[in-house]
C-alpha cells in the first residue's frame, strides 16, 4: 500500500490529523509496504498495520488477544481496530527500546521463558491451526501433526526410509495445545526501554502447537544464515523455554527433536514444490538430526 493510500483510509477516522507524519517502517534494508509510523513526539507515535478483512490470521489472532492470559503484559497489544473499506487497520502505540538482533543476544533466553509462560497461562481445547495448514483447521493436535505430516512425507524420495522417521516424528504429539506465537523471530521482540519484555507483532497469535513456535530456531546452520534467526543461543533458548514449562531434558530433546526433523521435511516439500529438489541434502539432513539425540 501507498501513503496515499493510507492518508485515504484513515480520513475520517481520528487518526486523520495524523496523515502529514506517515512514514514507512524498515528494518535491515526491508521495507514494508503494509506497516507505517504516524504521529509526533507529542501527542504521540503509533505503528499502523494494514491487513485486507479476509485475513483469516489476523481476524484469528484479534479474537484470541480478547481471550488470551496475558499476565507478564508480554503481548504488545493494539490500541485501536478499524475496519474500513475491505480492510483491517491495527494501531498500536510505537514502542522506543531495543531489538536482539545485531546485539543484545544474550536477551533471547528470556523471551523464550516469557515465552513459555505464556503458553502455560493459555492452554486450548482448539480448534487448531497453523501457518503451514493451509488455512485448515484441526479439532485436535493430534489431527494437525497428522495432516502436516501425512502431507509432507508425500514429497520424500522413495530412497528414504520412514519407519525412524515416523517414530521421531510422534513426539510432536508430546508436545502442548495451546495459543501460541507462531512468527518467533528476533524482528518480533523488543526490551523496551521501560525494560519490558515485548513480542510486538500479533499477527500469528493462533490455537496451535508450542512447538511450532520453533521455526525460526536454526539449530544445525543448513540454510543461509539470516538476521531473524536464532543461531548460536539456540542451546539457551530451548533450555530456557523447557525449564519453565516444567518439562523433563529427556522429553524436551525428543521433541526438539522431532521438530527439527519436521522442518526439514518441510524445506524438501517447499524444494520438490519450486523444483528445485536436492535429495542427497534432505538426506544428509534427515540423517544428522536422527542421529543427534541431545539439544539441551
Amino acid at each position: 500500500m501507498e501513503i496515499k493510500e493510507l492518508e485515504i483510509l484513515l480520513k475520517n477516522t481520528k487518526y486523520e490529523q495524523y496523515i502529514d507524519s506517515i512514514n514507512f517502517i524498515e528494518l535491515k534494508g526491508y521495507k514494508y509496504n503494509n506497516l507505517f509510523k504516524i504521529g509526533n513526539t507529542h501527542p504521540g507515535q503509533f505503528v499502523i498495520k494494514i491487513r485486507e478483512k479476509n485475513n483469516k490470521s489476523v481476524t484469528d489472532s484479534i479474537k484470541n488477544m480478547i481471550k488470551m492470559n496475558d499476565d507478564d503484559n508480554f503481548i504488545h497489544k493494539n490500541k485501536d481496530i478499524i475496519e474500513k473499506d475491505g480492510f483491517i487497520i491495527l494501531v498500536s502505540d510505537w514502542l522506543n527500546g531495543f531489538q536482539p538482533i545485531d546485539n543484545n543476544r544474550e536477551y533471547l533466553p528470556a523471551f523464550f521463558s516469557k515465552l513459555a509462560h505464556f503458553n502455560k497461562n493459555n492452554i486450548r481445547n482448539g480448534p487448531f491451526t497453523s501457518m503451514y495448514a493451509d488455512e485448515k483447521y484441526f479439532e485436535t493436535i493430534e489431527e494437525l501433526i497428522n495432516w502436516e505430516i501425512y502431507f509432507h512425507k508425500k514429497y520424500l524420495p522413495d530412497i528414504i526410509k520412514t519407519n525412524e522417521i515416523n517414530e521421531a516424528l510422534e513426539c510432536l504429539k508430546n508436545g502442548i495445545p495451546c495459543l501460541i506465537l507462531e512468527d518467533m523471530n528476533t524482528g518480533n521482540l523488543m526490551i523496551t526501554e521501560n525494560g519490558e519484555y515485548k513480542f510486538i507483532d500479533t499477527e500469528w497469535i493462533i490455537n496451535g502447537l508450542n512447538l511450532y513456535q520453533f521455526e525460526k530456531i536454526d539449530y544445525f546452520g543448513f540454510d543461509k544464515r539470516k538476521w531473524y534467526n536464532i543461531n548460536e543461543e539456540v542451546k539457551e533458548c530451548y533450555l530456557a523455554y523447557f525449564e519453565t514449562l516444567g518439562i523433563k531434558t529427556e522429553d524436551a530433546n525428543d521433541q526438539i527433536r522431532a521438530f527439527e526433523l519436521l522442518q526439514v521435511l518441510r524445506t524438501n516439500t517447499c524444494l520438490i514444490c519450486n523444483e528445485d529438489e536436492n535429495n542427497n541434502e534432505i538426506k544428509k539432513r534427515i540423517k544428522t538430526v536422527l542421529e543427534h539425540k541431545n539439544y539441551i
